[in-house]
């Protein structure tokens, strides 16, 4: 693939790629860091992509396990901090603002229907497993994880609408 035959082919598949990206990363700066990185690769490749049958699903498949590595990079990263500040002892200021966003959260938690009040509590407070959680109720795990599922995205619009209602 010649320069310009490669010019016109990052113009066509851009957008595509942006779009695979951040429908990963959820991150518009770094979408578009590991676009770059997708074209740099299928630079440094252009002789060769000639022999495959769609040089489009290649940069998309590049591009999707570049947003995966950028995701699990930063959980590492996440990770590592996490132990870090678990060293370190909250100032009265943290655990004044801890203590405030528990009661939003019983408050937020309270709103629920008993059976998701129970479920949250055992998957966050006591740190069930979904298959724990399932036996208990004798359940499925599919169950579980929908209803959880649901449950979340509920304290979710409550909590928004509460925060626009500020």
């Amino acid at each position: 693939m010649h320069r310009s035959e490669f010019e016109s082919f990052v113009k066509s598949v851009r957008p595509a790629l942006l779009a695979r990206a951040n429908s990963v990363v959820s991150d518009a700066d770094a979408a578009a860091d590991i676009v770059q990185d997708c074209l740099l690769k299928l630079w440094s490749m252009r002789q060769s992509l000639d022999d495959y049958n769609s040089p489009e699903a290649l940069a998309m498949t590049i591009v999707h396990r570049l947003a995966l590595n950028s995701l699990r990079s930063q959980k590492i990263v996440l990770e590592v901090r996490d132990d870090i500040l678990s060293d370190c002892e909250p100032s009265p200021e943290q655990m004044a603002i801890d203590s405030e966003t528990a009661d939003e959260v019983h408050k937020l938690l309270a709103l629920l229907p008993d059976a998701w009040q129970s479920l949250i509590s055992m998957r966050h407070i006591e740190g069930l497993s979904n298959a724990e959680i399932a036996q208990i109720t004798g359940s499925t795990e599919g169950a579980v994880r929908t209803a959880l599922s649901r449950a979340r995205n509920r304290i979710a619009e409550i909590f928004l609408k509460h925060q626009l209602s500020k």
